[in-house]
């Protein structure tokens, strides 16, 4: 029987387990794709019986909400330093797009098992899982880097929710997608491309 337990409630050998699936489970999807990663698939990689994921997450989609949780905070603990090192607006904005692409390297089975599902998986409403993946992650630290690049002097007067928005697409939408066509793309030079880009647009 799936626990029924909060998370906050959870004891360190449950958050452990629930951890070891979720990093099982984006192998899997990374590797073999979301149709092709059952649970049967996943426990054969954690070494468990298959009963034991059922005891931890209800089914499939439970598991997969917990694997987006996951890429979502480890993407911004990911940011976090990078952002608090670089100085000036265009600094920031440079460090979240070449941390962005640091990330999709360095948690490789993350990023791809995240795109598996926003592009396969349906949730027990039918509807694609994408529809209800976060879609405004870093949106408010983004506008609030561009706020104060303004207020300095540093950057021209913009639109601040229309720059923060491209910025967001410029990773989610062009450098992902970019990615998933070209697996062997440079990763690191794109995104300092972008930034550059970036950079010219929105300099005083």
């Amino acid at each position: 029987m799936p626990s029924t337990r909060t998370p906050h409630k959870l004891t360190f050998a449950e958050r452990a387990r629930r951890a070891q699936l979720v990093e099982c489970a984006a192998d899997a999807i990374a590797e073999l794709g979301y149709a092709n990663a059952t649970m049967a698939e996943i426990a054969r990689r954690a070494d468990i019986a298959k009963s034991v994921i059922s005891y931890h997450f209800a089914d499939k989609n439970a598991l997969i909400q917990e694997l987006v949780q996951t890429a979502v905070a480890t993407s911004e603990q990911f940011l976090e330093p990078r952002l608090a090192t670089a100085t000036g607006a265009p600094g920031k904005i440079r460090a979240y797009l070449t941390g962005m692409a640091d990330f999709m390297v360095v948690h490789r089975s993350l990023h791809l098992a995240v795109l598996e599902v926003a592009f396969n998986a349906l949730g027990p409403d039918g509807r694609p899982v994408a529809a209800s993946m976060p879609t405004d992650v870093h949106g408010q630290q983004l506008e609030e880097i561009l706020r104060e690049g303004q207020r300095v002097g540093e950057l021209r007067d913009f639109d601040i929710a229309v720059l923060a928005g491209l910025l967001r697409s410029a990773v989610t939408h062009t450098m992902v997608m970019a990615h998933r066509r070209d697996p062997d793309l440079d990763l690191a030079a794109y995104a300092a491309e972008l930034a550059t880009a970036f950079e010219l647009a929105t300099r005083k």
